[in-house]
């Protein structure tokens, strides 16, 4: 039975079923009904209601949390703007200090390592390093610097030696 049709045949049935197909979907879809309502207004005319932005209402915050603005928060500890004593902002700028004092240290440990200096030429150098770091002493970290201090010298100190090195 297909034999019996050519190509144009076929072609021209297609397009005029093709054509009959639109025409029901366009009759069915877009033919006005009656008198229509139009558009949705929009937010930017005059006609709509403002609504809340908070339907639901405001959400809780977490029990002790703040909502700050970027300037308003920092990392130092709480007494930092007193000033006091042992002020956040002071605790601070001792443990840079410990960190300063301990590459200072290892610089000392390594030139006398190369040179093949004496405790005597150590001490010497280590008073300007307590000269220039006056407040370390006051740090209540001298235990962990005199662990630090053994471990990097080229020679043995004594409890003694290491107690006289703050004084």
């Amino acid at each position: 039975m297909l034999k019996s049709f050519s190509w144009p045949e076929f072609l021209l049935a297609s397009i005029i079923l093709s054509l009959v197909w639109w025409a029901g979907v366009w009759l069915l879809c877009y033919r006005k009904r009656g008198k229509t309502a139009g558009p949705l207004p929009h937010s930017w005319e005059d006609e709509v209601e403002e609504f809340s932005d908070e339907v639901m209402g405001r959400p809780a915050v977490e029990q002790g949390v703040q909502v700050l603005e970027a300037g308003q928060f920092s990392f130092a500890e709480r007494g930092a703007d007193e000033g006091g004593d042992h002020g956040g902002a002071d605790k601070v700028s001792r443990l840079g200090d410990l960190a300063d004092v301990q590459q200072e240290i290892r610089e000392v440990c390594g030139i006398l390592t190369a040179e093949d200096g004496t405790k005597e030429d150590f001490f010497t150098l280590f008073e300007m390093i307590r000269s220039k770091y006056p407040r370390i002493a006051e740090s209540g970290s001298l235990d962990a610097l005199n662990g630090f201090i053994r471990e990097h010298v080229p020679f043995a100190l004594s409890e003694q030696e290491l107690e006289s090195l703050w004084l």
